[in-house]
């Protein structure tokens, strides 16, 4: 122990001595491990991570898919339910596990405390009573809910996260026990979660206010889904302590949802036994709780892993260079050394101690560059999130991580060199040191030739991703994106209800047209690109009536197609004649003429949203296939109806209650969320116009935002921006790490044959032939690195094959350049060692031997 620790002391006097070999090894290492030490973070706090809760391992939810918002009929494998199915299933479980409710979605609403002047909007999520208690979150401050809370007539209480009452309630104290009007309706903050708890949802900007299922009614008074049979709105988790019950459970779980498809046969879940037998659902483990995050991003976060795995095996190749050198030029010393008796043990232990102090310091600062690093990807990614519920700071397990890799980086890459310097023969002690025996140059071509090859398989990925982007953000979308606003608002945060909307609509037409800069003001159930939408099955009148496509659609005003710019292919837009006195008539676009109508003539063709009401909508319109959706992704069937017409459901065959809610449903899709113009001038100005216009109809309305609809397209493509950038950064220290390797081995290697330059400079070699022998050696190396990458960036294109828009991923032009842009920096890194080897003076070179 005495002598390790000595060796420790002998190893910082050292690299003390060496102080540009040290800053060399330690930036390559930081680089390198940092690199791959955030992104871990991100995957760890992303995919890896459990929910701050008590047990989280116990935890399971019902479904493995996370259905969001709303859903009505059969789904196949449930994972949203009603709230009568939640009650049954909870009845049918009974005391063999503990299960709860939380609302699937969120809803927004405004805002504000006695004396405030101004309402600001907030994001709420209705959860049953026991919520907390069977997560197992304890409070900040005040009192959980509880099931007395979840009554119907109970007083409206809530509960708060902690991030929310920093950013919204500015961490006063006296929040808790007071009231805040929430869209007229004043409820009792009863308490603060936990710091760390933000839900059982890992999002962005999560919901961080809970309020009791029982008041859902109050807060959506149009649909009412907590009194809904059929309106699918929940998810469910349950606490199973004993891992050998979740069978039982499960089976319970299944059990109920039966039993209430059975005892409910007017649902759209099937008409007969066998179909309602064929529906199911099952537990998934949730000790991550319901990660939308990791469904989003977890396929990039587990490629730019194996990236940054790359950029890290560059640098520790980088790093087994510098030791070799570093271990070859101290061969004299060794040889001495050993000439004294010193033992091959020691001399190895003394210099991987070396290696291992490189690493771990290299480590220390990797923290440092990975912390950087997060931060920055996480204000690329989190643009406009309030609540960001990633951390830049590493946690224990990333911190372990960083130091496993720090120390298997020394022990891996410097017990070769250590080796191969401490390989001394006491002989060459009585030798000049240009004479010792040995030869690591193989080893050091070989790692060079490594570097290469991950180096272009890395330039090779970041040219695909980058050429993908280019694509998918210059294909045409078949709407308007320049000259274009977008608001997003929430009227029924506003306290809004389904009769006031016309009066509304016609106050916010006549307003806008009297703004000089704002033209064809639109409104509807939602715009393109606005991460939202609505989905039905269609079904169309003709020969085979019972054939269900599903379709989006949006109820719009008249105005709308001329806002977005989707130009119209055939008939006409709707017009105030469309009322709701006349015949409900529908605009689709060509995707829905191919996939519901077959290709039929459009115009005049009826359908509608099931099988008994083919006959709801006339087409009399049709436009281009504008992207509502992914924009990776094709177009998908759209139709349009008039804002100012109501699909009715009376014709029905199912119960009145059933109907009732379909009815409630049809009107809840009234309420516009975007607002739409085509304007002129400063952007700025005209989005200040736009949220004017609307105060100045109610300045209750929550305005979410308002922008333009270029950057709404942008924000789009944020996660992909993200790692074309990520790729493009690895790709580039790839190549520096690279050119700095090839740079070392060809000084080393010029160094060491000075005296044979020298020699043929004497006997009548020109600079030029000099140059040309040093070039051709550090090219042959780049040569085989490339034949050796080849076959390594088109497996990583076929597997990034998914990710990719447009573009295949086995593409030669792309590995092409990748190949010239490496050839062009070996070129560099190798001109300094070759033109200082030309300069040789043969004189002194001789004198040398």
């Amino acid at each position: 122990m005495i002598n390790i620790v000595a060796d420790v002391r002998y190893g910082i006097r050292r690299l003390r001595r060496s102080p540009g070999f040290m800053a060399t090894a330690l930036l390559t290492l930081a680089l390198g491990i940092g690199a791959t030490t955030a992104i871990f973070t991100l995957a760890y706090q992303i995919i890896l991570k459990a929910i701050p809760v008590q047990h989280p391992e116990q935890l399971y939810k019902v479904g493995k898919e996370s259905e969001c918002c709303i859903g009505g009929g059969d789904q196949g494998h449930w994972s949203i339910f009603s709230y009568d199915i939640y009650r049954t299933m909870r009845e049918r479980v009974g005391g063999m596990a503990e299960m709860t409710a939380m609302q699937a979605g969120a809803a927004k609403v405004s805002a504000h405390r006695k004396g405030d002047t101004d309402a600001q909007p907030l994001d709420i999520r209705h959860v049953a009573g026991n919520y907390f208690e069977v997560l197992g979150v304890a409070p900040y401050a005040g009192r959980m809910l509880t099931a007395e809370d979840d009554r119907e007539g109970a007083p409206i209480v809530a509960v708060i996260s902690y991030a929310i009452w920093k950013s919204k309630f500015h961490s006063d104290p006296g929040i808790v026990g007071d009231t805040v009007i929430m869209t007229g309706h004043p409820v009792t903050i009863v308490g603060i979660a936990q710091k760390d708890f933000l839900g059982e949802r890992n999002m962005s900007d999560p919901p961080g206010v809970w309020i009791p299922l029982a008041q859902e009614p109050i807060f959506n008074p149009t649909r009412k889904l907590y009194k809904a049979p059929n309106g699918q709105w929940l998810r469910i988790m349950l606490r199973i302590p004993e891992k050998k019950n979740v069978a039982t459970v499960e089976s319970a779980v299944r059990g109920g949802l039966t039993a209430w498809l059975m005892s409910n046969p007017d649902v759209r879940s099937g008409h007969t036994i066998a179909e309602i037998a064929r529906e199911s659902t099952e537990l998934a483990p949730a000790a991550d709780g319901v990660n939308e995050l990791r469904d989003s991003y977890e396929t990039s976060l587990l490629m730019l892993q194996l990236t940054a795995a790359f950029v890290l095996l560059i640098a520790c190749a980088n790093l087994a260079n510098l030791m070799l050198v570093r271990g070859v030029a101290r061969r004299q010393e060794l040889s001495v050394r050993a000439a004294l008796g010193a033992s091959r043990v020691r001399l190895v232990r003394e210099m991987l101690i070396e290696a291992m102090l490189l690493a771990l310091m290299g480590g220390v600062m990797g923290i440092g560059v990975a912390y950087l690093g997060v931060k920055g990807m996480l204000a690329l990614a989190m643009r406009g999130v309030t609540i960001v519920p990633l951390s830049p700071l590493p946690s224990l397990p990333v911190l372990a991580f960083s130091i496993i890799a720090s120390a298997m980086t020394g022990i891996l890459f410097g017990i070769a060199p250590a080796f191969i310097a401490s390989n001394a023969d006491p002989a060459d002690a009585l030798r000049a040191a240009n004479r010792a025996t040995g030869n690591s140059g193989g080893l050091q071509r070989a790692l060079v030739i490594l570097q290469t090859a991950l180096s272009v398989a890395l330039l090779s990925m970041a040219g695909l991703f980058l050429r993908s982007l280019q694509r998918l953000e210059q294909q045409d979308l078949h709407f308007e994106t320049t000259g274009r606003l977008i608001a997003f608002i929430d009227l029924p945060a506003a306290g809004y209800t389904y009769p006031q909307l016309e009066g509304l609509y016609r106050h916010l037409e006549q307003t806008f047209a009297s703004v000089p800069a704002l033209h064809d003001m639109a409104y509807a159930t939602y715009g393109p690109m606005t991460f939202n939408g609505w989905a039905t099955g269609v079904n169309a009148a003709g020969p085979h009536p019972e054939r269900t496509v599903s379709a989006g659609y949006s109820l719009i005003s008249t105005r709308y197609f001329s806002a977005i710019g989707t130009p119209l292919l055939l008939g006409r837009t709707f017009t105030e004649h469309d009322n709701a006195g006349s015949r409900h008539v529908a605009i689709v676009n060509r995707e829905f003429v191919r996939r519901v109508l077959q290709d039929a003539p459009a115009l005049g063709m009826h359908f509608g949203p099931g099988v008994d009401m083919t006959q709801e909508y006339e087409i009399v319109g049709v436009v281009d296939d504008a992207k509502y959706g992914d924009p990776s992704r094709g177009p998908q069937p759209m139709y349009f109806i008039p804002m100012s017409q109501t699909t009715t459901f009376n014709s029905e065959p199912y119960t009145a209650a059933i109907i009732d809610q379909s009815n409630k449903a049809a009107e809840f899709k009234h309420f516009a969320t975007n607002i739409i113009v085509r304007y002129e001038g400063d952007p700025a100005a005209a989005a200040m116009a736009m949220r004017h216009s609307i105060e100045q109809v109610d300045a209750g309305i929550p305005i979410t935002r308002v922008t333009t609809y270029q950057d709404q397209i942008s924000n789009s493509f944020t996660q992909r921006q993200l790692v074309v950038r990520l790729t493009a950064i690895f790709g580039g220290l790839a190549l520096l790490l690279a050119s700095v390797g090839l740079y070392g081995v060809t000084a080393y290697a010029v160094a060491r044959r000075i005296p044979e330059i020298g020699l043929r400079i004497a006997l009548g070699a020109n600079r030029g032939q000099v140059m040309r022998m040093i070039l051709r050696g550090a090219l042959l190396q780049t040569a085989a690195g490339l034949l050796l990458g080849a076959p390594i960036a088109f497996m990583s294109g076929h597997y990034l094959q998914s990710q990719l828009y447009q573009v295949s991923g086995y593409d030669p032009a792309i590995f092409l350049l990748a190949s010239v842009a490496l050839i062009l920096s070996a070129f560099v890194a190798s001109m300094i060692p070759a033109r200082m080897a030309s300069n040789t003076d043969p004189i002194r070179a001789l004198r040398m031997e």
